[in-house]
């Protein structure tokens, strides 16, 4: 098979698997759904440029992945799997990618196989894949910028340093000035620490940043043009700088945050990611490289005062790269014990999925996990007896297809369950009977507006302190641009016999029993995980 056939082969089977089950998960709240509607709204504004949710514009984030996701619905219309499938694409992108580098490395087409599977597999890659947010579109642009920099730096291949700096421009589009900074600054350092003029002279290539500047203004240029200072202050000032230096969930602002992250996001991989990172040390090209990419990020984001879990996501690629290089040394070895490096991780994983599965259906109902149950205790019991036998080979492979088995599993079974839990869209029927103004009390879901196209009014008894109840500072109210209304209006409407639904969160009731509200509403119904008030005067 030529390595095109190969290549083609390997991104459709990746696209195929992450695309199981995608058409069936609902759009999920906080984060999925701000995307999603996002989307929708430039859609149906016929804008394809200037980001808006709820009719207003908005800079979190710049506008690539809202391109897919406008593509997306274009084609396929605004249904789940249109939104869901950027995040496939990319990740199938991503696989082909790291694929053909440790290819052209080690010239073993194995080796891109293990690593193919190694991602496909691994915890924050499948997910990320089925998600609806930026980072996977981020983890593509910078695996291709980082690994065609490496060969043009390396072999003196001026096209591919200006192809990185092509995606360079595409991981700017979608995260902003990172999208630049990290790799930049890992390039930097590279070429410091290596002290090889040659590397120097190559790292600034007239036409890839000629390319670069114009791809970036493709966007940047227009919404400057459009919004001005609005724009400069909205995207630069408080989604980037104060991102970086005000947390905005301050119970994760602790230093340990990613190196307890990162190690769990590569299940079942950790084993042979750190354990190569550590052993392989060397003074070589790749190694230096793969180092300051994996390390580099893991620092970067820790010393930023906002932690989420998907930041350090790109830190992932160099740990799999070193991984499967760590699981030939261990071919090579021939030592049954070592080979407790890669099993032990992956049986601490299946045993936390067993116990997960029984922790989740406690709190929402949930398919049978007996055929999952099953599939773990037969995988144990063939991994550790290869180990025994010295069948190395068919370690990995068990446990890669063991692992992708489960995702299956588990997204029919227990993710689709819960993303309908964490979602709006089992209220869309009802919803569209509600009389009156429909509003969301201290609290608000995207969701039901990318599902029902109605607007609901945020509003909050007159005390309410969403900053003091968070233990966070108050510059983060200025993220919300949904339509609010105050507590002394709105307790005027129901005092005028004004027809009103409120949605109340069950992790609100309590707030909302003890409200000025209360008196003049009474309970309708339960839809998932939100109880509906309506107006007294009703009944």
């Amino acid at each position: 098979m030529r390595n095109y056939t190969f290549f083609i082969t390997l991104a459709v089977v990746s696209f195929l698997f992450f695309l199981i089950g995608n058409g069936t998960l609902a759009i999920t709240d906080p984060v999925e759904s701000n995307y999603a509607l996002t989307a929708k709204e430039m859609v149906l504004s016929g804008d394809w440029i200037s980001p808006r949710i709820y009719g207003t514009f908005w800079y979190d984030k710049p506008v690539f992945l809202y391109w897919m996701l406008c593509l997306s619905y274009s084609v396929f219309g605004i249904t789940d799997f249109a939104a869901r499938l950027p995040g496939a694409c990319f990740s199938a992108a991503a696989i082909v990618t790291a694929a053909w580098f440790i290819l052209r490395q080690t010239g073993k087409r194995s080796m891109a196989l293990l690593l193919a599977a190694m991602m496909a597999t691994s915890l924050e890659v499948w997910l990320i894949s089925h998600a609806i947010i930026t980072d996977q579109v981020l983890f593509f642009f910078t695996t291709g910028t980082m690994f065609f920099a490496y060969v043009g730096l390396t072999e003196g291949r001026r096209k591919y340093i200006t192809a990185a700096y092509a995606l360079a421009a595409g991981a700017v589009l979608t995260k902003g000035p990172v999208g630049i900074i990290l790799p930049g600054t890992f390039l930097l350092l590279f070429v410091a620490i290596r002290r090889n003029k040659a590397y120097a002279k190559r790292l600034f290539p007239p036409l890839g940043i000629a390319l670069f500047i114009a791809l970036c203004l493709l966007w940047y240029g227009p919404m400057y043009s459009r919004h001005g200072m609005d724009f400069v202050n909205g995207f630069l000032g408080f989604n980037n700088v104060v991102r970086a230096t005000v947390s905005e969930h301050p119970e994760a602002d602790v230093w340990y945050y990613y190196l307890v992250l990162v190690p769990l996001s590569l299940l079942p991989w950790t084993g042979p990611c750190l354990y190569a990172l550590w052993k392989r040390h060397c003074q070589s090209d790749e190694y230096v490289y793969i180092a300051i990419w994996a390390i580099g990020t893991i620092l970067f984001y820790t010393f930023m005062a906002t932690k989420y879990p998907t930041y350090a996501y790109i830190a992932n690629m160099p740990l799999l790269y070193a991984g499967a290089l760590g699981i030939e040394d261990l071919y090579r070895s021939g030592s049954r014990k070592a080979w407790t490096i890669v099993t032990a991780p992956a049986l601490f994983y299946w045993l936390i999925f067993v116990a997960a599965g029984l922790f989740s259906s406690l709190h929402f109902p949930m398919g049978s996990l007996t055929w999952l149950y099953v599939l773990f205790l037969v995988a144990a019991v063939l991994v550790l007896f290869a180990q025994w036998q010295k069948a190395f080979p068919a370690i990995a492979a068990a446990i890669a297809l063991t692992t992708a088995t489960a995702y299956i599993l588990l997204t029919y079974q227990v993710f689709v369950p819960f993303a309908a839990y964490r979602s709006s869209q089992p209220m869309t029927t009802q919803a569209a009977s509600w009389p009156g103004t429909v509003y969301y009390f201290e609290d608000y879901a995207a969701s039901f507006v990318y599902y029902t196209d109605q607007t609901p009014i945020w509003t909050a008894p007159e005390n309410y302190d969403e900053s003091t109840r968070l233990n966070r500072s108050d510059v983060w109210n200025r993220k919300h641009v949904f339509p609010s209304e105050e507590a002394p209006s709105v307790l005027n409407r129901l005092q005028q016999g004004d027809v009103i639904t409120m949605i109340v969160p069950d992790n609100r009731y309590q707030d909302f029993i003890h409200s000025e509200f209360s008196p003049f509403m009474v309970q309708t119904e339960i839809l998932n995980t939100n109880y509906i008030f309506q107006s007294r005067q009703q009944y």
